[in-house]
């Protein structure tokens, strides 16, 4: 019979045997939670400073990483900043899907391009970073960033297509170690800006002088708002003369802008400067208005030619708002024409493509300019529909030659004369051109020698002159000029 003590003694080998293996469980358990909470502390910081669509790091950790570079000492810094161009039309028009596969597309390239040397940063939107720190020479951050645009911004396959991509970059260089991170963005910033202002994919170094283009531009563009209000603004009116009857059909409207400090700002200055800052809709509006209104004391049949960007046809609302304002004016529909500066992208825009369609089921005309679309709106596969195109001489003189100018411009009318389609050929600014005009035979010429830019009052008097073709000098003196013309012609 087993003692007390012989029980005890039995048992207490298996009591701690059980302890032990109760704190071993609870040893496991802890392991196992505080492996689960390092675990959730990874992934919470992957998610603060890791992007969630392409894996790069964040702004945050482009801030943290500038920081401790800048702390470690005075080696220079070079960050680029490249954003894509026509992002936002591919969102658009392509869908979010199609924005994300380019963004993800663009980010492995990045990913292979620039190594281990190369931190790269995804800032939000399509706005990248790539830093780099240490000695590296002009010249040999040209050469990357030339590689970069051949070996990045190429198509990226999506939906069983292929998305174009393209970009512009801009560089700042922190010479000394000491600049923040704010102000080498707000420079990269600014070369980006004059990056994109070069055609087609691009890159530009930081100089100082554009620090003050900045600032420049930004009082620019304010004013410019200011302007639509305060009557800055005005409309000339180029005469546009009928070749085979040398009689006015019409006037082209062309936007002056007279500022309180610079005086008349170049037409081809302000005008990108309204496209880039969205300004363009609201001066659009503003010029649609005015030009209807002045056109509505002319004679009935007087055409009114009106310059459109791609931008303000991107605009959901903007045929309807064309058709109120014209509805207001009691201008007939068919007395408008629209003239667009095509681009390459306006025939992919399902937006675009509904503004015109809904514009012409009203009656609107729509002409294309620049020497490249106006060809490709002769061209049986059109983008978008076409009503006229405006061909300019001085281009087609700078591409053929004095020797085949004539021969050029006979080929495009005899091709627009197979499609049907009215050629109104501007740049007639001298009597050699509207010779050359006359024997080629559009249907109307523009320019100089057709008559100077005219206000809302002397484009009424030129339909009511007694000679019925008025030529306007600087100084407001008119003279009837038709036998001029003849004499040309």
């Amino acid at each position: 019979m087993a003692t007390p003590f012989g029980l005890a003694a039995i048992a207490a080998p298996i009591a701690v045997a059980g302890l032990v293996a109760g704190l071993e469980r609870r040893h496991h358990r802890l392991a196992r939670l505080f492996k689960s909470e390092q675990d959730k502390t990874k992934q919470l910081r992957k998610a603060a400073y890791h992007d969630a669509l392409t894996g790069l790091r964040n702004r945050r950790a482009l801030s943290e990483d500038v920081d401790r570079m800048l702390a470690g000492g005075p080696a220079p810094l070079t960050l680029l900043l490249f954003d894509l161009d026509r992002f936002k039309f591919i969102n658009d028009t392509m869908g979010h899907a199609a924005g994300d596969a380019v963004l993800k597309g663009l980010a492995e390239r990045l990913k292979q391009h620039c190594g281990a040397d190369r931190l790269i940063y995804r800032l939000g939107g399509d706005e990248f970073v790539v830093l780099s720190r240490g000695s590296s020479s002009r010249e040999e951050t040209a050469q990357f960033c030339d590689d970069l645009i051949g070996l990045v911004f190429r198509p990226v396959s999506h939906g069983g297509g292929a998305i174009d991509t393209s970009g512009s970059i801009g560089i700042a260089v922190s010479d000394d170690g000491g600049t923040t991170l704010s102000e080498l963005l707000k420079r990269a910033d600014l070369a980006l800006y004059r990056a994109k202002s070069k055609p087609g994919a691009s890159y530009s170094f930081f100089t100082e002088d554009m620090d003050s283009d900045y600032r420049l531009r930004r009082q620019l563009e304010a004013t410019m708002r200011d302007g639509i209000a305060s009557g800055a603004f005005a409309v000339d009116y180029l005469p546009v003369v009928r070749a085979a009857t040398l009689t006015p059909s019409g006037f082209k409207a062309m936007l002056r802008w007279n500022h309180p400090d610079h005086g008349n700002v170049a037409h081809d200055v302000f005008m990108p400067m309204a496209e880039g800052s969205g300004l363009i809709v609201l001066i659009g509006r503003w010029m649609l208005g005015q030009v209807l209104m002045d056109a509505s004391s002319w004679q009935e049949q007087a055409e009114i030619t009106l310059p459109v960007s791609a931008i303000q046809l991107q605009d959901p609302g903007y045929a309807a708002m064309v058709l109120e304002v014209l509805s207001q004016s009691g201008i007939a529909a068919q007395r408008l024409i629209l003239d667009i500066r095509s681009n390459s992208t306006l025939g992919e825009c399902p937006v675009a493509l509904s503004n015109l369609e809904a514009l012409r089921a009203a009656r609107v005309q729509i002409a294309v300019s620049e020497l490249a679309a106006s060809v490709a709106g002769l061209s049986m596969a059109r983008p978008y529909p076409v009503d006229r195109v405006r061909l300019d001489l001085g281009r087609i003189k700078a591409i053929g030659g004095e020797k085949r100018t004539a021969q050029m411009l006979n080929l495009f009318l005899q091709l627009a004369a197979t499609m049907g389609t009215p050629v109104t050929l501007t740049g007639i600014d001298t009597e050699d051109d509207l010779k050359t005009a006359c024997a080629a035979e559009p249907t109307e010429v523009q320019g100089g020698f057709a008559g100077l830019p005219l206000s809302a009052e002397q484009a009424r008097q030129f339909f009511t002159s007694m000679d019925g073709l008025t030529r306007f000098s600087p100084d407001n003196r008119n003279t009837p000029a038709r036998g001029l013309l003849r004499e040309a012609c």
